[in-house]
């Protein structure tokens, strides 16, 4: 009698496989194996090695981040950001949603409100969710962090203007000729003792070596202060508007060119509530054209800057889509005239 075919031996995954026996088919701890599924960076590439192919081996699919390991990828994207109290940042965050959307993808937003430490915390936290990419705008510099995250294989795309050499995607607007723009347009309405005020940031210089060129090249005698502040905010404005009113009125300037659109509205409200009338007396412009910058006492003059543009640009370069050398020149700047400065027309 022929006997009949051995019955099946269940399989691991039939019976649902657990963290312990991934671990005893890897010949690891548990605690790698969740490790490697929620902490890669934890792991050296060969314990990570054979967690995963014990995983595949045994069908273990635990939880939503072993799921994506075993796909390769996530279907989120990291967006880190300097300040969500920055309407632009919130422009750079629609722009890219909208992109990531349209592809199937998903958006995780990390603020780390101007603080170095919480920027650095959030860029291992977005790594432990095996992000496909990330969009940064950061508080300064690239962090190490990122730097490390995109050399363990995850792409980032910075918004802004990177600082020397570099081997990333950047993309940006034109700065310097927003800068130049922004000044020019004060020396055409007849400003002479003007002020540019602005943070420290890379981007924020490029203005103001626009600023710079355009007194150099102005065919009439005018001045330019350079006022720092350590964030470009609507409170920090209105402190340097005290700070101004202080003076002589002979001292004060006849034309001001704000770093951002916040720290104009700062600037507008210090100045106005003092009673310097604006433009009569004084000409405002800001940069970025916010949408708060329509609705102000009085409309604010400023440089607009495709923000959401930009966001949604950098989810295409992450995704393949597009590179950094198809948004050259895709962003320049435009100077918008309203209330804060008299029309050229």
């Amino acid at each position: 009698m022929t006997p009949g075919p051995a019955p099946r031996r269940p399989k691991v995954e039939d019976s649902a496989a657990t963290v312990a026996d991934v671990a005893a088919r890897a010949g690891v701890s548990r605690a790698s194996v969740s490790y490697t599924f929620t902490q890669p960076n934890r792991v050296s590439p060969e314990l990570r090695r054979r967690v995963l192919a014990a995983a595949d081996e045994l069908g273990y699919v635990g939880n939503d981040a072993a799921r994506r390991l075993r796909v390769g990828h996530s279907l989120a994207l990291g967006l880190l950001v300097s300040s969500t109290s920055n309407p632009v940042y919130a422009e750079i965050a629609a722009g890219a949603e909208a992109e990531a959307a349209a592809h199937g993808r998903f958006i995780l937003v990390a603020n780390s409100d101007e603080n170095r430490e919480r920027e650095r915390a959030y860029i291992n936290f977005l790594e432990s969710q095996q992000v496909s990419g990330v969009v940064a705008a950061p508080v300064g510099d690239v962090p190490a962090e990122l730097l490390g995250l995109r050399r363990r294989g995850t792409p980032f795309v910075l918004v802004g203007v990177a600082a020397g050499p570099h081997d990333y995607p950047a993309i940006s607007g034109d700065n310097e000729r927003g800068g130049y723009l922004a000044v020019s347009h004060l020396l055409a309405q007849g400003r002479r003792r003007l002020i540019f005020v602005g943070g420290t940031h890379h981007h924020v210089d490029l203005r103001l070596a626009g600023a710079r060129r355009a007194v150099a090249e102005s065919t009439e005698p005018a001045t330019l202060e350079v006022i720092r502040v350590p964030v470009q905010t609507a409170k920090a404005g209105e402190e340097v508007s005290r700070a101004l009113l202080e003076r002589p009125k002979a001292d004060l300037p006849d034309g001001i060119a704000a770093g951002n659109d916040l720290l104009a509205l700062g600037l507008l409200h210090g100045l106005i509530m003092a009673g310097v009338r604006v433009p009569e007396e004084l000409s405002l412009v800001g940069y970025d054209d916010i949408e708060f910058a329509d609705f102000a006492i009085v409309p604010l003059t400023s440089i607009r800057h495709p923000s959401a543009a930009l966001g949604a640009s950098a989810v295409r370069i992450l995704l393949g889509i597009e590179d950094e050398e198809d948004a050259e020149g895709r962003f320049e700047p435009e100077l918008v005239v309203r209330a804060t400065s008299l029309s050229t027309q």
